[in-house]
């Protein structure tokens, strides 16, 4: 058996992840070109999302806490002066318009929407126009600006036939 080095838990010799506290196990060193999750999670998440795979409900609660982490680290680098917030969102896309046969260009882009989706499948559209407004309201320089003064509404439809 094993010990979980978070919670003192015996845990199986074979196991990636402690049952109990959904703590990584022997957690590998960083890649920090892997964003917030590890290469072992990319994993195990991907053959649950294939169905293969469950994971306990205590690993879901250390990814809900990294993930909230990993918005306040958003928010650390959107208050400091010098970081470039357009250069990291869009430093690898081309400047002009995106040439859909360009495969490389629209992979970037569809990365990019990935945060607002998340947002939007997590949210729902209705206080996603909330979180919007409020957005707005925060990055407004203008002191006579209330919270009143700033509505955001988005329309999904298309054209009738």
């Amino acid at each position: 058996m094993t010990i979980c080095d978070n919670c003192s838990s015996s845990v199986e010799p074979t196991a990636n992840y402690c049952p109990e506290c959904g703590s990584e196990l022997d957690p590998p060193l960083k890649d920090w070109a892997d964003g917030f999750l590890t290469l072992v999670d990319r994993g195990h998440i991907q053959e649950a999302i294939d169905g293969n795979e469950t994971l306990p409900n205590r690993y879901h609660e250390r990814l809900h806490e990294t993930v909230r982490h990993a918005l306040a680290d958003f928010c650390l680098l959107d208050r400091w002066e010098e970081f470039d917030n357009e250069e990291a969102l869009f430093g690898d896309l081309p400047d002009e318009d995106i040439d859909v046969d360009d495969i490389d260009a629209v992979e970037k882009l569809v990365r990019l929407t990935c945060p607002f989706r998340f947002v939007l499948n997590g949210a729902g559209l209705e206080r996603l126009e909330n979180i919007v407004a409020v957005s707005v309201y925060l990055c407004s320089s203008e002191p006579e600006i209330t919270p009143d003064d700033v509505s955001v509404t988005i329309e999904v439809g298309g054209e009738e036939e």
